[in-house]
């Protein structure tokens, strides 16, 4: 079987989350990302914002990812479930002393906005993977920071919800 490396950085960092989209995912450790800051400022398919690895370049900045392996068969359901506005990008990361190059999904320009609030229940999945990966308590406070909205579609909601549930 053919396999991919997937630096996860947002809702998929948790196995439980990215499990249930790509059953093959096995995770190999957590990435820290030197140079790198997470933002919520991706326009996702539903209009609210998703998240971003914006490169600064500034060593103080620093953000958190997993690494996984996933079954190179099941990455076209991964693009599928990433959607428009998202490219397909490697990064060489480190994880328990070795190397690997990873594809990871990047905010295309065009969907990027600033000021575009993710949903409450988007931020905690992020919020959740990022303590499950070991993250420290000050970026699990700039996450849980991040202003968000509440989800007007019901069925979305209640679905994101009871994810929520088994992510605790």
């Amino acid at each position: 079987m053919s396999t991919l490396h997937y630096l996860a950085f947002g809702s998929n960092l948790h196995p439980l989350r990215l499990g249930e989209r790509v059953p093959s995912a096995r995770l190999l450790g957590r990435v820290d990302l030197s140079g790198y800051q997470l933002a919520f400022h991706k326009r996702g398919y539903d209009g609210s914002g998703k998240g971003n690895l914006v490169y600064t370049g500034d060593s103080g900045d620093r953000a958190f990812g997993a690494l996984f392996e996933i079954a190179a068969g099941e990455k076209p359901d991964l693009d599928a479930v990433e959607g428009e506005g998202y490219r397909d990008d490697r990064m060489e990361v480190q994880v328990n002393g070795r190397r690997y190059s990873a594809f990871v999904y990047l905010g295309e320009e065009d969907f990027i906005e600033p000021d575009l609030p993710p949903y409450d229940w988007y931020r905690d999945i992020v919020w959740h993977g990022a303590r499950y990966q070991g993250a420290p308590a000050d970026y699990l406070d700039r996450i849980a920071a991040v202003s968000c909205m509440a989800d007007p579609d019901p069925d979305r909601r209640a679905r994101c919800e009871a994810l929520l549930a088994r992510l605790k």
